[in-house]
Parts: structure tokens; sequence; C-alpha cells
């Protein structure tokens, strides 16, 4: 890996599987006719979204649920490809997508009808039971690394249990996919798939991720802001899995859109023809979304913030959208390749990436950076306007960039290996105000504009590269 740049300041499933898998024990579908019910809304569902989209009518329009899947994560027959609704929850969904055309075409959306208030409800007692059905196939060193990750990163606890927990708990099997439910539900045991194909860490962490109450990123209320979604590279059938939530029936607990979350759909999702299903706004962030390495950092916030909030009786200042720990309440928890006491500093980097901190001048400095490491920057325009004040001993600092100035960066030289996504070798560049988002990653195939700037004060650079080779 070699990465030079400069910067400067500048002015499917058989039909009968359909059954075989949601008709399983403590599945949400009591019977052959709950499950017909539920594939008569997805079509339902799909006609509405259709409507939305403003997509015409077709013979093609019905979902086929006996089709092939394109990857197990992609099941025609569940809401989204990935998740098991109950019919409460199906029905709070169409209606929510009923009163999006409704709005749509002017009209006063209809009487809500009575149904539950949330569309999931918070695990309310840790740890969480679990059960690693072994005897169904399942992969017992996946389910234990997702669970460790999720727990290593919140104060969300498991325990393990070698039998089917009688209340609310987790049940880990090999199924025809990789689906879960959406939050805890009921007062029984939930199942969540681990099926062939679905073993990565990032894969089983994203469904548990819905067990806590995730949605997609992508189906977040705000979406429209972050990326269009190409409904003419859609499968026939399945613009229903690109349903919008509303406002209201999902709680982001202030954490905002995350490009680089590991619940975002990638691009190329239900494509029909190797094109874009989803296209973000921003084309630079075009290689971020649809990582499976694991949680992002706002996954992780985002967690935290649901069950871990009352854990410290004070909180820090923390900067840049880092956030008192809640496993180290005398510790700010850092953005990705943001550390110090505040998280106003680069995090920490080995020796041969050099000092993290740099300063923008009015010259361009060149950045390198060359190995298979890690390697965190962050470039700031230090302006000392005066000092706020000072709390345990940390002096909050103010920092602005001259009247009209901005840092500016281009990469002339920039050289990986190939690599999947962008899980483990890239470039990574954090150029807007927030700094907690996952930055625009660059692959080997990127192609980065020569001359872009940077939209705050302070420029975050992480490059980071796992291969055994070295492209030089």
């Amino acid at each position: 890996m070699l990465i030079a740049a400069l910067f400067s300041i500048c002015a499917p499933v058989a039909g009968r599987n359909v059954y075989v898998d949601l008709l399983r024990e403590n599945s949400p579908f009591a019977d052959a006719a709950s499950i017909e019910r539920h594939l008569s809304k997805m079509q339902r569902l799909n006609r509405v979204q259709s409507k939305i989209m403003g997509v015409r009518p077709t013979s093609n329009d019905q979902i086929d649920f006996d089709a092939e899947p394109a990857r197990p994560d992609q099941l025609p027959y569940l809401f989204e490809g990935d998740i098991v609704l109950t019919d409460n929850q199906m029905d709070s969904i169409l209606k929510n997508a009923e009163d999006q055309l409704w709005a749509k075409q002017g009209l006063q959306p209809r009487a809500r009808r009575s149904m539950t208030s949330s569309l999931y409800a918070r695990w309310t007692a840790l740890p969480i039971p679990y059960y690693i059905n072994t005897g169904s196939g399942v992969s017992e060193p996946a389910v234990l690394a997702g669970v460790a990750r999720w727990e290593a990163d919140t104060c969300i606890t498991f325990t393990r249990q070698y039998n089917r927990p009688n209340g609310n708990g987790l049940e880990f099997f090999l199924g025809s996919g990789c689906y879960s439910m959406i939050g805890r539900v009921g007062y029984s045991s939930q199942q969540i798939s681990i099926g062939y194909g679905c073993t990565s860490l990032g894969t089983v962490t994203h469904e548990i991720g819905h067990a806590f109450g995730f949605y997609h990123e992508q189906a977040r209320y705000d979406r429209d802001n972050y990326v269009s979604i190409m409904s003419q590279n859609i499968q026939n059938g399945y613009l229903s899995q690109f349903t919008k939530q509303s406002r209201s029936a999902m709680e982001d607990y202030g954490v905002g859109y995350d490009y680089g979350s590991v619940m975002h759909y990638d691009q190329f999702s239900f494509s029909a023809n190797s094109r874009y299903t989803i296209q973000t706004i921003d084309t630079n962030y075009q290689q971020t979304i649809g990582q499976r390495e694991g949680p992002s950092f706002m996954d992780v916030k985002r967690v935290n913030l649901a069950y871990c909030n009352s854990t410290c009786s004070s909180t820090l200042p923390c900067r840049n959208g880092g956030y008192t720990d809640p496993k180290n309440c005398v510790a700010c928890r850092c953005p990705t390749g943001l550390g110090g006491t505040l998280c106003d500093r680069a995090a920490t980097n080995p020796a041969q990436c050099g000092s993290g901190d740099l300063q923008a001048t009015s010259s361009l400095q060149l950045l390198t950076a060359s190995g298979a490491t890690s390697c965190s920057f962050v470039i700031k325009v230090h302006i000392l306007d005066n000092v706020d004040e000072k709390k345990d001993d940390h002096l909050l600092l103010k920092f602005q960039a001259p009247p009209g100035h901005r840092i500016y960066y281009e990469v002339p030289t920039f050289r990986f290996t190939a690599a999947n996504l962008c899980s483990y070798n890239f470039l990574e560049i954090k150029y807007a105000a927030d700094l907690q988002r996952v930055g625009a990653r660059y692959v080997y195939t990127s192609r980065i504009q020569p001359k872009v700037v940077a939209k705050s004060v302070t420029l975050s650079i992480t490059t980071k590269y796992e291969s055994s080779l070295v492209n030089s």
C-alpha cells in the first residue's frame, strides 16, 4: 500500500422453504394461513411502494416468493430481505407506506388504526439470554464472535444458555438465510438465522442489531438527504424492499445518518442489471455503503444511547461526536481516527505512520503512508481564539479558520491491492463537519477528485491496509 496526499489552506429459496423457515418453533407465524396473510401484505406493500416511487405497473410487479435469492440476506418473502415481522409490525409498516403515498398525492392520511405505539420493544433486562442451537448446524464461532463484539463495544451483556430460554432471549440457528426479528418480541425466545453465507462478523452483528431494534440505515426517514433509490435498476417486484420509515416509527437517539453503518444496504442490493440500486448524494461516499466488517462508531453510539445512557453519573465534554464511555466513565469514546482525552486529536499511530496531528498552512505539504498498517491523521487550522474555561485540568480551546478559508487536499498517488468493498484496504477521508460519521472511503478502483475542499476546519484521514502483500 502506498498513499500520498497533499493538503493546504485555500480561500432464492423454493416456495416450500417459505413455510419450512417461517413455521419453526417460536416463529411469530402460527400456521400456514398466517404466512399467506404476511405474503399478501408484502405484495400490497410492493404495490404501494411502486406508486410512491412513480413506477408504472407492469405484469411483472408481483413478488416472486419462489425466486432463488442472489444472496442469503435477500430473501424475497421477508421484509427488506432479512427481517421477520410480527403481524402488528407489518400492519404498521404498511400503514406508514400508505400515509407516505397519501401525502405525496396531497391528501390527508387516514386516521391510524389502533395498534402498538412502537414497532419494536427494547430489551429491559440484562444480560440477554442466548442459545446456540448447534444441532441445527449453525456456526458456533461466528455467533460467539458477534455476541462478543457487541459486548466489547457496549454496556449490553449476554449470558449463554445451553437450552432454549423459557422467557425472552435469542436462539441462533442455521436457517435458509440471514434474518432476525426487530427488537424484543413477545415473552419467549426469538430466532436469529445465521445460515450459509451469513457467518462474517459484520453479518452476525447486523442480525443482532435488528434484534436490538435497528432497521436498515437506508430505511431512515431522512434517507433522501443522503441517498437516491434507483428504482429503474431494482428487480421487478422488489421495490417494497426499499421502504422508507416514518420519523415516528423509528428512534435514532439523535445519531445522524451513517453511510458506514453495518446496517446499510450496499450499492447493488436487489439489482436487476448489476447497476446501482442505491446511489449516494455525495458520490465520494459510494464505496462506503454496505460494509460488513462490523458495527461502526455511530452504530455503537446509538446502542449505547438507547441502552446505556444512565450508566455514568456524569458526562465529559467530549468533542467531535465523542461521548462518555459507558464502560469507562472517566474517558471519552472517540470516533474512528480520533483520540486524546476529549477526542480532539488523532488516534495513536503505529511508529511507521509518524505523528497523526498535523497543521495546515498556506503551502502544500506532502503526507505519505505505506505498508500493511492502519494510520490516522487529523489536519487542523490552528487559530487560537481564546480559552473558554478550565474543567478537570483540560483546557477547552476554540479553533477557527480564517474567514473564507477551508482545508484543501488532493491525492496524487493512490495504490492498493484489490479488496472486497471497503473493509480491509482503503483510504478514508472525513471532510464533512460531522467527524463521527464514517468518511468517504476509497479503494483500488476509486477515482478521487484531485481538488476537494473540506467542508469543516478539521480534516481527518485514515489509511487501512491489512493485506499481506504490498503493492508499491
